[in-house]
């Protein structure tokens, strides 16, 4: 088989490795852990015995890939940008893990020739009935949209469809990510498979006239992907549709009798709020502006206060409630400060490592896998090995070691039970007392749920 010239470009990409098993079983593992929450929708609509692409959507990164690499049953490859692959070593790291390089416009117009190599190996591995990862957005946008898809997607599946023609073959699986914060850790994350799309069903159009077919099935994937995500179209009330899905959630709920507070219910209230706000804006869009204005002026005060809405929604908390959690908080500190001192290093150097990193959609790839790649096994190893070389049992050091990851967690939420606690108090003081900001705060979110129920219901 000739040498491939393109660095980053490996014929079998799709066969497992020692590096990829060890390292799949480990992330795998732990992966998870980043988030407080994770519920995954839809896996019946994945093809079994299929050349299947992934497309999701693209807003947080390297985040994507392993969301859909771990919530998606079996291996799969994926493309990344090409400027990773650059240096040979990294380039060898990568296709450890399945990854191969993809050339944009921005790398220069002669790389763009390069992609040949690598749509001809997908192509293979697709053959082979494996799946394939594309973002077909090309790179990560910030806001909850879906913005324009590139080509390539669709060029690799009509080259693989072409053996079978318009018989059944090729499936595109859309897949839709929503974070509750992209940022932070310990966070929510929604994730829907949507049913697949047969690109046999293209074939006939492509085969006639190329572009036609390679557009319609652009615009179906596009149709396809945006009910599984949240697409806010609108930039001028992007910020009122972002507070509104805070601010109206539980009402809209109760308005579409959709009970449970999970993230599916919640996601499928906000859908049908955002529909019925698109449809306002396009009939009367006068309506909309007080309701911006108070929505704006609503989630800056929140900003000021360093407060969230929950608090402000349930008039903050009562004294006995605040006596218990500080009682609770007070009885297991000595639980806290033990976690805390021996995972210090876990959370704080990969904030460190993000803080000139301007691109914040970046933050969360890079804390997540400094911390589960680097700090916490040499960190704790090296601490172990401490711990050994000053007791005489290894119970000592292994029972210390089992010990530092829940110590750990348990330190964080004791610090985010801490934080809650001191808001809650703080503004429930403030509203028994009669303070005339946070009983403005509480009417103006009163003011906001009543003129969005009279506006879309």
């Amino acid at each position: 088989m000739a040498k491939r010239k393109v660095l980053g470009a490996v014929d079998r990409i799709d066969r497992r490795n020692l590096i990829y098993t060890l390292l799949y079983t480990y992330v795998n593992a732990v992966f998870n852990q980043y988030y407080r929450k994770v519920e995954v929708h839809g896996l019946e609509n994945i093809p079994r015995d299929a050349p299947v692409i992934f497309s999701p959507n693209h807003q947080n990164a390297l985040m994507d890939a392993l969301i859909v690499l771990f919530s998606s049953p079996g291996d799969t490859v994926f493309l990344a940008r090409a400027d990773l692959f650059r240096k040979k070593m990294m380039a060898k790291a990568l296709n450890s893990l399945k990854m191969l390089p993809v050339f944009r416009l921005r790398d220069g117009v002669d790389e763009l020739g390069k992609n040949q190599e690598i749509f001809d190996i997908t192509v293979g591995v697709l053959h082979r009935k494996h799946q394939l990862c594309i973002m077909p957005e090309g790179n990560h946008g910030d806001k909850r949209r879906l913005r324009n898809l590139g080509k390539g997607i669709f060029r690799i599946a009509f080259k693989t469809q072409e053996k079978m023609g318009n018989r059944p073959y090729v499936k595109i699986v859309p897949v839709g990510l929503d974070f509750s914060d992209y940022i932070k850790h310990y966070q929510k994350l929604h994730v829907v498979y949507g049913k697949p799309i047969e690109v046999s069903d293209y074939w006939d159009t492509f085969a006639e006239n190329g572009p036609r077919g390679l557009n319609q099935l652009k615009q179906r994937l596009t149709d396809d992907i945006k009910p599984l995500m949240i697409h806010i179209e609108t930039e001028a009330y992007y910020d009122t549709y972002m507070g509104l899905r805070t601010i109206f959630n539980d009402r809209m709920r109760e308005i579409l009798s959709i009970k449970g507070t999970g993230l599916n219910e919640r996601f499928r209230s906000d859908k049908e709020m955002i529909r019925r706000l698109d449809a306002l804006l396009e009939k009367d869009e006068e309506k909309m502006i007080p309701l911006k204005s108070n929505v704006e002026n609503y989630m800056q005060q929140l900003k000021i206060l360093n407060i969230r809405d929950w608090v402000v929604r349930s008039g903050g908390f009562s004294v006995l409630r605040c006596a218990w959690r500080y009682l609770t908080l007070l009885l297991t500190l000595p639980l806290f400060i033990y976690g805390f001192i021996n995972n210090a290093l876990m959370y704080f150097i990969p904030v460190r490592m993000v803080k000139n990193v301007k691109d914040v959609q970046f933050h969360s790839s890079i804390k997540a896998g400094a911390a589960i790649l680097l700090v916490v096994p040499l960190t704790y190893l090296v601490q172990t090995a401490i711990v050994g070389v000053l007791t005489s049992g290894w119970y000592y050091w292994a029972g210390y070691l089992v010990t530092l990851y829940p110590a750990g967690k348990f330190a964080l939420l004791w610090y985010l039970r801490l934080k809650k606690t001191l808001r809650g108090g703080w503004f429930g003081h403030k509203y028994r007392k009669g303070s005339s900001q946070a009983n403005a705060l509480v009417e103006l979110r009163n003011t906001i749920i009543k003129d969005t129920e009279e506006l879309i219901v």
